[in-house]
């Protein structure tokens, strides 16, 4: 499955708005992951490769706002559980491991 250019534009938004709100750098993600913040840049820009990782560091993101209080802007493509998508590798998603 691909998404829409208009798609794509708003989930790269979306990550950069969250994590925004949550006072988050790309490197201070990678650190909690034990990657690279160019790593962490290349999967919310859409560029890693691997389905999975986008939905990762989403939920990542919206564990932060929930233990923040915050309220997170919401995700428009990459919504509800990554596990109802056929698509996506449930054992990859559920190791929460970015590579």
């Amino acid at each position: 499955m691909s998404l829409t250019s208009e798609q794509r534009a708003n989930t790269i938004r979306e990550f950069r708005e969250n994590m925004r709100l949550l006072g988050l750098t790309a490197e201070q993600i990678g650190r909690d992951f034990g990657v690279s913040g160019e790593t962490i840049e290349n999967i919310i820009d859409l560029h890693s490769g691997v389905l999975e990782y986008p939905w990762i560091v989403r939920g990542y993101l919206l564990d932060k706002a929930t233990a923040a209080g915050v309220t997170p802007v919401p995700f428009t493509a990459l919504r509800g559980d990554p596990h109802d998508y056929w698509f996506l590798d449930d054992r990859v998603i559920d190791a929460n491991r970015l590579d």
